[in-house]
């Protein structure tokens, strides 16, 4: 058969329905790891960290080899899609990367098809080849299967009730079998793949991140988050980061190839080696969260989630994939007040209970001297926010999508930022303040607990936020901070519903005061509304790029 080698992300057919062949259920487990972690870091100026490489139990310092190449390289594959796990092809060394929609993407590796153009009912969390490299199968989050090439679907746990997500998989040997494993340590066995035992059912200090099976395919090892290492079957413990405190979290395991023994990824790209060769790590070098550990002959790469790929040791670096900077991250935009708000004053002047106040359901917002209203420069200004944001990649909600409705009310536009689990949310506004005062200002949350409330946990991140706002909005406006409210443009405000019933980051902009005359001459120009809206886009995606670095 002939290899078509390439570098593509194409689509194919897919298998899915089928029932598993072995259940997973509660088992024992011959060594259990508990973890608090460990730090570790690299200076590029002198590339040295501390080195975790265990041939039996012990740890060993020594410097970091630097990576044989850093990705994402120029001119690399673009992918909608978060990355999510890799394989590596063991007829020729290349590898892939799969994307949470099934995409794949080949490098020195046969492309047999992917499931990017599916709809599918659950994210693609894992990846396993075949024994001649021919195929691949992934695995979904409900435990559906899709295989490719001469990688034979043995059946799924698609459509079954599953306790807990599955977020891995494995393959035996011969390619006959495979296991999944879910968060809660249950395993799913098909094919020639016994079932050797599971934590299913049993209490973990930790979730279950991954697996990786013995090179005979009569053990494999399950790790958690915290590090801790479950063995069964002939796979053998040789050791956990029990006793480390971890910088980042373990997101992934891999055999550890020619040498024997397994390794574990941090989500911050370091290495933790324990019966296999340390190669180095890619601590300090992400802008995103690493996902896989890829080994690839003596060596490994570490793979993250923006599709950069990192190759250490005699493991070969042959292509990444591109992922824009903002996919994965859910951003609400909240237009303040509607256009048909004057129309119903009954409903918006209804009480809400804002978190430790009542106030009115909404109010109409002001207007400028030439009858220029607040609720549509609210709206022009959150439309173009949302397209730059999506651009970026984000999915973007917004609390109303015309301008011409009423409401809702201030407690139902925050409900629906926390319902989607906004990684950010931004309230937008223009200010009805006294004639003489100018700039703008925004609003950030402070402490509020309350019977139906309690803001404590975003307050320091929308601090943050509020900063990275107020510094972008400036440099794209050349609107001054206010003169008559706040500190340096930053107002800590406890009153307000939408940021007191908030869980998570958030903050509200009075983009200038429509009451001032010079504010309200560049609030009623397009191009100036286009620049606020650059200002709020580079100070949410500055915000949000800060948190992703591991």
């Amino acid at each position: 058969m002939t290899r078509s080698l390439v570098a593509d992300r194409r689509t194919g057919s897919h298998r899915t329905a089928g029932s598993t062949s072995s259940a997973g259920s509660a088992g024992s487990t011959r060594s259990a790891g508990v973890v608090v972690g460990l730090a570790l870091t690299i200076a590029l100026s002198s590339i040295v960290s501390a080195l975790l490489a265990v041939a039996g139990a012990s740890p060993l310092a020594s410097a970091v080899p630097p990576p044989v190449a850093l990705g994402p390289q120029p001119h690399a594959i673009t992918s909608s899609h978060l990355i999510v796990a890799s394989a590596t092809d063991p007829g020729t060394g290349g590898y892939w990367l799969t994307a949470s929609d099934g995409g794949i993407f080949s490098f020195g590796a046969p492309f047999e098809g992917s499931a990017g153009a599916l709809s599918l009912r659950a994210p693609v969390v894992g990846m396993a080849s075949s024994v001649d490299g021919l195929g691949y199968r992934l695995v979904a989050s409900d435990g559906g299967i899709f295989a490719y090439g001469d990688a034979a679907f043995l059946g799924s746990m698609g459509g079954r009730p599953l306790n807990r997500p599955v977020v891995g998989m494995a393959a035996t040997p011969d390619g006959r079998g495979y296991w999944l494993v879910a968060s809660d340590g249950g395993i799913f066995a098909f094919g020639d793949a016994a079932f050797l035992g599971s934590m299913g059912g049993r209490p973990l200090n930790r979730p279950v991140v991954g697996m990786a099976a013995t090179p005979d395919g009569r053990g494999y090892w399950l790790v958690a988050s915290d590090g801790g290492i479950f063995a069964y079957g002939d796979a053998a413990f040789l050791g956990s980061t029990g006793d480390l405190t971890l910088a980042s979290p373990v997101v992934a395991m891999a055999p550890g190839g020619t040498a024997g023994g397994y390794r574990l990824v941090a989500a911050d790209g370091g290495v933790f080696c324990f019966g296999a060769p340390f190669a180095g790590s890619a601590v300090g070098l992400l802008q995103r969260a690493a996902v896989a550990l890829d080994p690839g002959g003596a060596g490994y790469r570490v793979v993250s989630t923006n599709g950069s790929v990192y190759a250490f040791g005699g493991a070969t670096f042959l292509g990444s994939v591109s992922v824009p900077p903002l996919v994965g991250e859910v951003v609400t935009i909240d237009p303040g007040h509607d256009g048909g708000n004057a129309s119903d004053p009954g409903f918006i002047g209804q009480p809400i209970d804002g978190g430790g106040l009542i106030e009115p359901c909404d109010t109409v917002g002001t207007e400028d001297a030439a009858g220029y209203p607040e609720h549509a420069f609210n709206f022009d200004v959150a439309i173009r926010l949302a397209a730059l944001l999506e651009a970026g990649g984000a999915t973007v909600v917004l609390t109303r999508h015309d301008d011409t409705g009423v409401g809702p009310c201030v407690n139902v536009r925050a409900a629906i930022g926390n319902a989607v689990g906004s990684d950010a949310a931004i309230s937008i506004h223009g200010d009805g303040g006294p004639v003489g005062g100018r700039g703008f200002a925004v609003d950030v949350p402070v402490p509020v607990v309350s019977p139906i409330s309690d803001d404590t946990a975003i307050v320091a991140p929308s601090g943050q936020l509020g900063v990275d706002v107020r510094d972008h909005f400036l440099a794209a406006t050349g609107e001054p901070v206010s003169d008559y409210t706040g500190v340096d443009g930053i107002v800590p405000r406890g009153d307000l519903g939408g940021l007191d019933l908030s869980t998570v980051p958030k903050v509200l902009i009075e983009c200038g005061n429509m009451q001032n005359s010079g504010d309200a001459s560049v609030m009623e120009n397009a191009g100036w509304r286009q620049q606020a809206s650059v200002g709020l886009a580079d100070g949410v995606t500055a915000f949000l790029i800060q948190r992703e670095v591991p």
